[in-house]
């Protein structure tokens, strides 16, 4: 089983509620894509409940293999999101794959 982590800095909202707002609808659309993509076996997202760091959320993804990686990556489902969610306001991410 592979594990990808991955976190997201955010910036671009009018306040901090619609940056809350916004990271709801980040969090529903990207743990519904295990039902859309096979190779993801489960999909969490945490919000960043502490106002004193810069890292809006991050995301754990769980896969079978490591050549389920870009299959996940690269589905529409999940390129779906990352154009209409994330990269709008997408000031940093850094990520780690690593086995469980």
């Amino acid at each position: 089983m592979v594990r990808h982590l991955v976190t997201f800095t955010l910036e671009g909202f009018a306040s901090s509620d619609a940056a809350q707002t916004h990271l709801r609808q980040i969090k529903v659309a990207l743990e519904a894509l295990p039902a859309s993509i096979p190779a993801l076996k489960a999909m969490r997202v945490h919000p960043n409940e502490n106002p004193a760091e810069a890292v809006g959320f991050i995301l754990e993804a769980d896969l079978e293999t490591w050549q389920d990686l870009p299959l996940y990556a690269e589905h529409p489902a999940h390129q779906s999101v990352v154009k209409e969610l994330i990269a709008p306001y997408k000031k940093g991410r850094a990520c780690v794959d690593f086995e469980i």
